[in-house]
């Protein structure tokens, strides 16, 4: 049909016009009026707007796909499903309790509880991948999942996890690292749980908090070893705690006999040296400066370089030395980098004592002139003062603070003798003792090793960092849910772990874990609403279909690390959707 005008009585009208052929001819088959330039401007901004989309819905695909096919990999919901079966007419519990550290790893740290977690999986590409029934994944149902989670099943997960990540991703288990932390809960006084106690909390408030001790791999902390324990116990009970799990979980890690653990200096005690020797275990661990007996320490400048990759950066010696009653292998290392990091918060700490003895030395002046109209200040009062002034570290050192009876007021004086902050350049700044049962291993070796603990730390700092894998915020308050809670953490820990070490691998720069997972939560796929009016078969193929969001150079380059690039769940154009399309049979002619 094609649109022709006509004039009727001096005005213009518009006719839509279908032509036939009879026989040799062409001839008009059927005419539709259509009316006045008026009329066909309606129309036409009537068939624009049936055409234009109505809305859009933008998904975010790119973390919670490379999670899922790398969970799907693994089969990590086959090993959960061997260790917990249930009935038959149930919903297995591999799926949910990895859908559940999918979600603990990519949802907003207020939306992350299991209250939230069904909404998150029907919103998101998990129904394509890793397909449940939505209702197992209520809040309650799922409660129920993680309570019912014994601790022998709980360490059966985790170890046979490990076991395929260690023998999948070829880690290495020939230097471990050990830490322990504790995170803050707002458990009421009332509620009754063993292990959130109130104690020594890290972030200095007085809450009752858990604690959780961590073993990771020196290749790219990957965690091995989880554990949680009363949030009021030290770091010395945690450790025995762990030598008391890696004895159960020796046979399933398939550690080496020749692994070396390092730990802190916080985690060091006489019995658990005993016990470490007696086993053997191999160890590297840091020695407090007070745990030390008297021994000749060399100067700074007198210490031998260290060779290889540390050249020019640490200097180290080992000596012999009684650590709790026992020589044992010791090794004095200084270390430039720690030396120069130190300094800024020293001066800082300094100039603050210095401004408090000089305000006090004011206040007692005022004192003897009889315009202070406060509470005098005594001789005692005054030593506390200056105890709190010189509490920070290494403050007592450096400043000589002598203090005396006085006519109307204590008399204070203070002086900063330049020996003492030689000294302290000399054999402090910089300087780290350790202690290790590796007498054959040259000092380039144990400071190695050494600093395998750094890895627990980094991994710590995710854990508790509100935009990544966040152990926070603790919403259970029984034992055996927070057992789980810690689990289903470690879990997508150890997803988001691997993803970081198949990018390194790949030549990409991969630091930290949001550097992985934030390009990845910003890929998208988009699906278009049209309004009622719109062609059926338009409206159908938009409801069929996602769209691709455009991605930066970082994220393709995540996406072709991770062979997700091609991945129909990232979204589909038109052309790629007709490509995929299979031929229909060839014609084959007759002769």
């Amino acid at each position: 049909m094609h649109l022709i005008s006509k004039q009727i009585k001096g005005h213009e009208y518009f006719y839509l016009v279908e032509k036939q052929r009879r026989g040799k001819r062409v001839v008009t088959s059927r005419t539709v009026y259509v009316g006045n330039r008026q009329k066909l401007a309606e129309l036409v901004q009537q068939s624009a707007a049936a055409a234009f989309p109505a809305s859009f819905e933008a998904q975010p695909v790119g973390a919670v796909l490379a999670l899922a096919a790398l969970a799907e990999e693994l089969g990590i919901a086959t090993l959960i499903d061997e260790v917990c079966p249930v009935r038959q007419d149930a919903a297995p519990i591999g799926r949910r309790l990895v859908i559940a550290a999918i979600g603990r790893a990519v949802m907003p740290r207020r939306e992350n509880g299991v209250c939230n977690l069904r909404t998150f999986y029907e919103g998101s590409v998990l129904p394509e991948v890793l397909a449940v029934p939505p209702s197992s994944l209520d809040d309650q149902r799922l409660s129920e999942v993680l309570l019912a989670l014994t601790d022998k099943q709980i360490e059966g997960i985790e170890g046979a996890v490990v076991r395929r990540v260690v023998a999948k991703e070829e880690v290495s288990t020939t230097a471990l690292a050990f830490d322990c932390t504790n995170f803050d809960s707002y458990a009421g006084a009332r509620t009754r749980s063993r292990l959130l106690r109130r104690g020594h909390a890290k972030s200095g408030r007085s809450l009752r908090v858990l604690g959780l001790g961590l073993l990771a791999s020196a290749d790219q902390g990957i965690p091995l070893l989880t554990f949680v324990y009363p949030g009021n116990e030290n770091d010395v009970h945690a450790f025995g705690r762990f030598l008391r799990a890696l004895d159960r979980r020796r046979e399933s890690l398939d550690l080496p006999l020749d692994t070396t653990v390092a730990a802190d200096g916080g985690n060091i005690s006489r019995q658990l040296l005993l016990q470490l020797e007696e086993d053997p275990r191999y160890y590297v661990m840091r020695l407090p400066a007070s745990h030390l007996t008297s021994v000749e320490r060399c100067k700074r400048r007198e210490l031998p370089s260290l060779v290889g990759a540390l050249a020019g950066r640490v200097w180290a010696k080992k000596l012999q030395c009684m650590v709790y009653g026992v020589e044992r292998c010791v090794v004095d290392v200084y270390s430039r980098r720690m030396h120069h990091r130190q300094l800024p918060g020293l001066n800082r700490d300094r100039d603050r004592a210095r401004a408090d003895l000089l305000e006090l030395q004011r206040l007692l002046d005022r004192q003897r002139q009889g315009l202070r109209h406060a509470k005098p200040i005594t001789l005692a009062s005054l030593r506390r003062r200056v105890a709190a002034a010189l509490s920070r570290e290494h403050m007592s050192t450096l400043f000589r603070v002598t203090v005396a009876k006085g006519q109307g007021a204590p008399t204070l004086t203070f002086d900063e003798p330049p020996e003492a902050w030689q000294r302290l350049d000399d054999y402090v700044l910089g300087r780290t003792l350790l202690v290790t049962n590796r007498r054959e291993w040259a000092p380039e070796e144990i400071v190695w090793a050494s600093r395998v603990q750094s890895h627990n730390e980094h991994l710590f700092r995710d854990i508790k960092d509100p935009g990544g894998v966040s152990m926070l915020p603790l919403r259970h308050r029984r034992d055996a849910a927070l057992r789980a809670h810690a689990l289903v953490v470690v879990l997508g820990v150890l997803l988001a772990k691997v993803l970081q070490r198949r990018i390194k691998k790949a030549g990409l720069r991969a630091p930290s874990l949001n550097s992985v997972l934030d390009p990845l939560k910003q890929v998208q796929r988009g699906r278009l609403h049209f309004p009622a009016t719109a062609a059926p078969a338009l409206r159908a193929l938009a409801a069929d279909t996602w769209i691709p969001s455009a991605h930066s150079a970082r994220q393709s380059e995540l996406l072709a690390a991770l062979n997700l690039a091609g991945r129909p769940e990232l979204g589909t154009t038109l052309t790629d959707k007709l490509a995929r399309k299979k031929p229909g049979p060839k014609r084959v002619g007759v002769e």
